[in-house]
């Protein structure tokens, strides 16, 4: 009984060895995409673009209702796909996610990074309406086959930030 408790041990950490070095890239894909903490883009906010579309001016990720928001979100090594999704929550309260918009865009795999300006009405007028909201967070994120970056900001009826 012993001796086959020993070999079936032997032949599963046998097959774990042998699993994990045919699939070690996979593997270590798979763990590394689940990391947070490194994004392969950065987002920066700001109230407008400088004419070349790759940087913000007047950094900031708290808007006034009735203002811009521009941002531009930087890969470190290429978009490296030919498609990205960009989603919008609002993030309450809590810290949950209230998904507001989603749209697929078309890239080119050794674009460096893309940009987007609105207006802070437009994002103020796809969250749930709530009359007693004196300011709103929002967090954008660029999606592969997992977030690729990830950013928040916050619009405000006046130019208090948020409590």
């Amino acid at each position: 009984m012993m001796k086959t408790v020993t070999t079936v041990a032997l032949v599963i950490m046998v097959f774990l060895l042998i699993g994990g070095l045919v699939f070690r890239e996979a593997l270590s894909d798979f763990i590394d995409s689940m990391r947070a903490d490194r994004p392969e883009a950065v987002i920066h906010f700001g109230k407008a673009l400088d004419p070349s579309g790759r940087a913000v001016l007047n950094p900031t990720t708290f808007f006034q209702l009735g203002e811009n928001v521009a941002w531009v979100v930087s890969f470190q090594t290429g978009v490296q796909a030919r498609e990205l999704v960009v989603a919008l929550f609002e993030v309450t309260r809590d810290g949950a996610e209230i998904p507001l918009d989603k749209n697929k865009m078309t890239v080119e795999p050794t674009d460096e990074g893309a940009y987007n300006l609105a207006p802070t009405q437009v994002f103020w007028s796809l969250s749930p309406k709530d009359p007693d909201a004196t300011h709103r967070t929002y967090r954008v994120k660029y999606l592969r086959d997992r977030v690729v970056a990830q950013g928040d900001f916050s619009i405000g009826l006046s130019a208090k930030g948020p409590p």
